[in-house]
Order: structure tokens, then C-alpha cells, then sequence
């Protein structure tokens, strides 16, 4: 009976063992199969979100940098998903916008001054520089440039935006600022052009601010409408020229012989300046100067109504003598007269060449500069008190009454 009961219970084991394996393994085969259910539904979820992430994130990239692909890579990338959304040729620049609307205001000038050789053979000699269209009417084009540009001109030529050349007129000039004023005759534009003609916009340079965006137009050594860009990099600067003194602005966008008398323009495509030098050195780079608008402003209106700019004159050539020049020659400090113009308020004073200016109206004078100045706040017209040191030793005290500045 025993036996029978152990090979029962024996039975009954090998049966309970080899009916619970099956079941193991169907447990661990769904479990196994829920995990992966899971894992997939995770994982699908997790690449969606990844692959919307970088799409806009390329796409936001690719819109706010502009990308613009090189040729050579243009194959591969014609294959990606963000073929279409790259910009291959971006002219959207404000720099671009500027240059194509303010471009057909901008001009080529060509000044011919007729000149004779020692042996007294005429010839002409070409200068060349720069103009901006402020106005256009019926009858005229009106442009204005550098006094320096069209200087004993006794010919300029105008070359428009599409390269007609027409002639020009001198209306006015101003050594003094560097400023002139040039009209062409409208029926010498040839009618194709003549609408897309424009006058240019001008701005306030009194709004200024060191390092805004600064664009020079212009047509540098015959290179017509050529645009530089670059900043504002000082305001009110005074920069000392053989026959005068200018008061300018400061640029880094490159201005170079033939810029005279182009446009400095701003990020609004507005005149801010007219281009008028730059610092010829080998040891600077990026140094050029333009005549503030604001400043040219009533130059220019002057010279259209007038043909020149209304100022008392004295008519003197003078050289300063500061502090270690008088101990140097033991001489008065003042300004030393080393010309007089004929028949000027000077000549008729009786101030001679060699005298030493070191008074005016009562204030003892240090300089060119300061007595420019003093003269510039009198009247044409004015009776004015000069004491002057003549021979070294001898005081004298002269009366002068100031002219007009005598008119091209």
C-alpha cells in the first residue's frame, strides 16, 4: 500500500511539475510581449516629438540665419526635406534695398579745367567725383557736390544712373563748406530715363549716433555706383584743410578719390552727409569725412537762389603764431598776414603783408581760427577796429569795413 501511495504521490509531482512549466513560460512570453508593446508606443512617441522638434528648430534656424548654400553642395541638399526652405540668393540686405533706391539719385561727375603748358599750348585737364540729386522739377535737375570737384571747371559733365552722359551748369559754389551746385537742363535727359529720375531723401544728421550703419555711394575712381558700408564713428569733428576748416562726421565705409561729393546715406536710405574726404596715409585706413546735411542744408538753398553764400570778408591770407613760435622769432603772438587781397576790405584798410593781427574789435587774438570766427559773427557792411603790429615793433590801430565775399 505504501508503495502504491509513493509511486501516487510520485505520479502526482511529475505531473505538477510538467503541467507548471508550460505556464512559466506563457507568463514570461507576455510579459515580455507587453513590455515591447509599451517600449514601441514610447519610443514612436519620443521620435515623432524629436523629429517635430528639429524640424522647426531647422526650420527657424534656416529662416532667421538666411542660409544660403553653396553650389557645390546644392545637389545633396536639393535631396533634404529643407530643400525648399533655404534661400539660395538672399537680396532681402537693407543694404541691397538702400543701394536700389537711392542709386538712380547718385551721379558721375567730370569736371575738364582748361589749362596751358610753358609753352602756352592749351589743354584740358578731367577731374572726376561724385553728385546727389536733391531736386527735380520741369525744367531742371539740381544737384549738389564738392566745390572741389568741378573747381575752374569750364566744362562738367553729368553721367546719369544708366550711363548718359549729359552736360551741366554750375548754379553756385562755396569754398568755404566745399559745397556747389550743379542743374541739368531736362531736355538734354533722354526721355527713357528721364522718370527714373529721382531726388534723393535727406535725413537729420542732427540725430546722429556714433556707430549706426553709415553706406557710401558714390563712383570712386570712375567706378560708378559703388557702395561701401561701414559706421558712424565720431560726430562734430574739425579737420584742418589748406584754405579752411570743416566741421564733419566721422565714417570707416571707405570713400576714396572720386566718392567727392557723394551721398553718406542711413539704414532709411536718407542723405546724412555729402562725402568730401579721407585721410591719405599709409599708416590710417578707414578714416573718411562727410559734411554733415543739416550743416549743407542752407548752403545749398543759398547757392540755388543766390549763386553763392552771403558772408562779411576781410580778405586777408594769415598764419598763426602760437606760444613757441613768438619765443622762437621773438615775435607777438597773433596771426601773422602772409597775403592781402586786392582790393579787399584788408587792402583797403591799409593792412599790409607781414603785419601781425593781435587785436579785433578789443579782444586780443591767438589765432586764424578764432579771428575766422569773429568775423563770420559781424555783418557785410560792419565797421571793425584791427590793431596790428608792423616791423616787429610798431603798434598800429586800423579801420576796417568788411565786404561781401566776392561771388564766383
Amino acid at each position: 500500500m505504501s508503495e502504491n501511495k509513493n509511486e501516487f504521490l510520485r505520479d502526482c509531482t511529475e505531473v505538477i511539475d510538467v503541467s507548471s512549466r508550460p505556464a512559466k513560460r506563457k507568463t514570461v512570453f507576455r510579459n515580455i510581449l507587453i513590455l515591447g508593446i509599451i517600449f514601441s508606443i514610447v519610443g514612436g512617441f519620443s521620435i515623432g516629438v524629436g523629429y517635430y522638434f528639429s524640424e522647426n528648430y531647422l526650420e527657424g534656424y534656416a529662416n532667421n540665419s538666411k542660409i544660403i548654400v553653396d553650389k557645390l553642395d546644392e545637389t545633396r541638399v536639393m535631396d533634404s526635406p529643407l530643400a525648399e526652405r533655404i534661400n539660395y540668393y538672399d537680396t532681402s540686405s537693407p543694404i541691397t534695398r538702400i543701394a536700389e533706391e537711392v542709386g538712380p539719385s547718385i551721379v558721375a561727375i567730370t569736371s575738364k579745367v582748361q589749362v596751358r603748358d610753358w609753352f602756352n599750348n592749351q589743354y584740358f585737364q578731367e577731374g572726376q567725383g561724385s553728385g546727389v540729386i536733391f531736386e527735380v522739377n520741369d525744367k531742371n535737375v539740381m544737384i549738389v557736390t564738392n566745390e572741389h570737384v568741378i573747381n575752374r571747371a569750364s566744362e562738367v559733365i553729368v553721367t546719369l544712373y544708366d550711363n548718359k552722359k549729359v552736360p551741366a551748369t554750375i548754379v553756385g559754389i562755396d569754398p568755404e563748406t566745399d559745397l556747389a551746385v550743379l542743374k541739368v537742363d531736362r531736355k538734354d535727359i533722354p526721355k527713357g530715363i528721364s522718370n527714373k529720375i529721382v531726388a534723393a531723401r535727406l535725413g537729420d544728421s542732427d540725430r546722429l549716433k556714433v556707430g549706426e550703419t553709415a553706406i557710401a555711394i558714390g563712383n570712386p575712381m570712375g567706378y560708378n555706383n559703388t557702395v561701401t558700408a561701414g559706421v558712424i564713428s565720431a560726430l562734430n569733428r574739425q579737420i584742418e584743410l589748406p584754405d579752411k576748416t570743416l566741421g564733419v562726421v566721422q565714417t570707416d565705409a571707405a570713400i576714396n578719390p572720386g566718392n567727392s561729393g557723394g551721398a553718406l546715406v542711413n539704414i532709411n536710405g536718407e542723405v546724412i552727409g555729402i562725402n568730401t574726404v579721407k585721410i591719405a596715409d599709409t599708416k590710417v585706413e578707414g578714416i573718411g569725412f562727410a559734411i554733415p546735411i543739416n550743416s549743407a542744408k542752407p548752403i545749398i538753398n543759398e547757392l540755388v537762389e543766390n549763386g553763392s553764400v552771403s558772408r562779411p570778408y576781410l580778405g586777408i591770407l594769415g598764419k598763426d603764431i602760437d606760444e613757441s613760435t613768438s619765443e622762437l622769432y621773438e615775435l607777438p603772438i597773433g596771426v601773422f598776414i602772409a597775403d592781402v587781397v586786392e582790393d579787399s576790405a584788408a587792402y583797403f584798410a591799409g593792412i599790409q603783408k607781414g603785419d601781425i593781427i593781435i587785436e579785433f574789435e578789443g579782444e586780443k587774438i591767438y589765432s586764424m581760427e578764432q579771428l575766422s570766427q569773429l568775423i563770420k559773427n559781424k555783418e557785410i557792411g560792419d565797421s571793425i577796429q584791427i590793431k596790428v603790429i608792423r616791423n616787429g615793433k610798431e603798434k598800429k590801430e586800423l579801420k576796417a569795413i568788411l565786404q561781401e565775399k566776392n561771388r564766383r
